[in-house]
């Protein structure tokens, strides 16, 4: 199993924000926890100073697929 499987991913706080079907003002406000922001900010530096692992790239490309698909729902909720 991947060592992403293993940490408190993005995706998931992501996903137990919508499932209670949140108000738009609460989907609007969502952020990510300071556990989230600070890991997405460890592995940007260190896949600048030296790369990334195969599972810590893996872990990078989901916080960023999460972050697209959050952005894409935030902008039309915006629009209705």
């Amino acid at each position: 199993m991947s060592a992403v499987l293993d940490r408190v991913i993005y995706l998931d706080e992501v996903a137990d924000m919508l499932a209670p079907r949140p108000a738009r003002d609460e989907v609007l406000a969502f952020r990510p926890s300071e556990e989230v922001e600070t890991r997405f900010a460890e592995l940007i530096a260190k896949q600048r100073a030296e790369g990334l692992s195969d599972d810590e790239q893996e872990e990078l490309e989901q916080f960023q697929q999460t972050e697209m698909l959050l952005r894409l729902l935030k902008a039309r909720l915006r629009q209705g």
